[in-house]
C-alpha cells in the first residue's frame, strides 16, 4: 500500500474533487466509507472549514492522504477500507480531529483531515512521511496486502499515466520503459564481468535497441535504449537515456558491473519527446 500525503487549505474543495469526475474521468461511484462527521459531502466540507477558521493564521490546515493498494492486491470492500482508514488516522494522531474517508475507485481512498482537533489544538505533522511508513507496513500485514516498499523500485523512475496511455495507443501490452528496464538489467547480469561487447550482444539477442555515447576523447559516456515499435506519433524511433530507465544502468554503475575500466563519469543528454513525459 502506498500513502501519498499532501497539505491543503480547504476541505470543501478537496471533497468537491473527490466527488467530481476526476482529472481523467476516472472517479467511479464516489462515496464516504469512514469518518466522524455526519452529513453530505458539502456539509462535511463546510464543517471542517469552519472548524479550521478558528486558526486563520494556518496556511494549510488540511492534511490529505491517498491510500492505494498494489495492482496485485485483491479488491477490498468498503468495510475493510473503513477499518484501514480508522486505523491509519488513529495511528497518525488524528483520531480526535474532524476527518472523512472517500472512496471513488476500487484500489484507493482519500482521507481529508483537519490538523486541529475538536478542542482547537494543532496536531503536529512533524515527520509525517516517515511516521506513515511503519503504519502502512503494519496495515499491509494485518490485511494480507503486498508490501509496497519491497515491491517498489527506488532506482527506477515511475512510469506515469501519460506514458502508459501512449504505450496503450501503440498497442503495447506494457509500457516500453518497463520492458527495456527488465531486458537491459537481464543483459547486464548475463554480461557481468565480461565487458561491453558481451553486454551489447545480450541486448541484441533480447531485442533491445541501443546506442553507445562516446565522447570526442573516446571516453564511454553511457547508453540510450529503445525497442522496436517505440515511436512517436510521426513514426520516429524514441530513445531513452539509461539514467531514465534506471539509476543502476547509468554508465558509472553499469560499467563497474561489466568490468569496464572507467576514467570518469559522463552524462547522456538525450531527451524523450514530450508525449511521453
Amino acid at each position: 500500500m502506498i500513502a501519498k500525503i499532501t497539505k491543503g487549505r480547504g476541505a470543501a474543495a478537496a471533497l468537491r474533487y473527490d466527488f467530481g469526475p476526476g482529472k481523467r474521468e476516472e472517479h467511479a461511484d464516489p462515496r464516504i466509507v469512514a469518518g466522524n462527521i455526519p452529513g453530505s459531502p458539502g456539509q462535511i466540507g463546510s464543517v471542517i472549514d469552519l472548524h479550521n477558521a478558528r486558526r486563520s493564521e494556518l496556511a494549510k490546515p488540511i492534511w490529505r492522504c491517498a491510500l492505494r493498494t498494489a495492482p496485485e492486491d485483491r479488491v477490498l470492500d468498503d468495510t475493510e477500507w473503513a477499518q484501514i482508514a480508522e486505523r491509519y488516522v488513529g495511528a497518525m494522531g488524528y483520531a480526535d480531529c474532524p476527518w472523512v474517508a472517500v472512496r471513488h475507485g476500487e484500489e484507493h481512498i482519500h482521507l481529508t483531515i483537519s490538523r486541529l482537533d475538536w478542542r482547537g489544538t494543532l496536531i503536529t505533522d512533524w515527520f509525517d512521511y516517515d511516521r506513515s511508513r511503519p503504519v502502512v507496513r503494519r496495515l499491509e500485514r494485518e490485511h494480507a496486502l503486498v508490501n509496497a516498499e519491497l515491491r517498489s523500485d527506488r532506482t527506477a523512475p515511475q512510469v506515469l499515466w501519460r506514458e502508459r496511455a501512449a504505450s496503450a495507443r501503440r498497442g503495447a501490452t506494457r509500457p516500453e520503459r518497463e520492458r527495456v528496464r527488465e531486458l537491459t538489467r537481464a543483459a547486464r547480469d548475463t554480461a557481468a564481468g565480461s565487458g561491453r561487447a558481451v553486454f551489447e550482444r545480450a541486448l541484441d539477442a533480447s531485442g533491445v535497441l541501443w546506442r553507445a555515447h562516446i565522447a570526442q576523447s573516446g571516453r564511454m559516456c553511457g547508453y540510450a535504449f529503445s525497442v522496436e515499435g517505440w515511436c512517436d506519433r510521426a513514426g520516429k524511433q524514441l530513445w531513452i537515456p539509461a539514467s531514465k530507465v534506471a539509476k543502476d544502468l547509468r554508465w558509472r554503475q553499469l560499467g563497474s558491473v561489466l568490468g569496464e575500466a572507467q576514467d570518469g563519469a559522463g552524462a547522456v543528454t538525450d531527451r524523450i519527446p514530450g508525449e511521453l513525459l
